[in-house]
């Protein structure tokens, strides 16, 4: 029985992991990925606080884009950065403080 529910709890994993929108992005506080990390949140189109962070990398392989905000309900926006994917680490100097993101699981900055 327990081998059943290892083998049940893998399968979920790895569908989890090769689902649509289930791509991550990390952001730290230092520029160039440095510094204290956030969590890591699923690249969705949902709404993240970036409030104390510098820079971003995401972790899954593909194109994606990631939208900032002035405030910390993704409203106001700033900017958008695409970023490839695979672990790129991406600056944020929007010149203004950004307070939220919303990361794009495809290449297409219409969040």
């Amino acid at each position: 029985m327990q081998l059943l529910s290892l083998a049940f709890t893998v399968v979920s994993m790895v569908a989890y992991m090769a689902a649509p929108g289930a791509a991550d992005i990390i952001a730290f506080s230092g520029t160039e990925c440095s510094g204290n990390a956030g969590d890591n949140v699923a690249c969705d189109g949902s709404c993240h606080q970036f409030t104390g962070r510098e820079s971003f990398k995401v972790t899954a392989s593909g194109q994606h884009c990631v939208t900032f905000f002035e405030d910390t309900g993704c409203n106001s926006l700033i900017a958008t950065f695409p970023n490839e994917g695979n672990s790129l680490c991406s600056d944020v100097n929007t010149g203004t403080a950004v307070g939220s993101f919303r990361c794009s699981a495809n290449d297409s900055c219409d969040n």
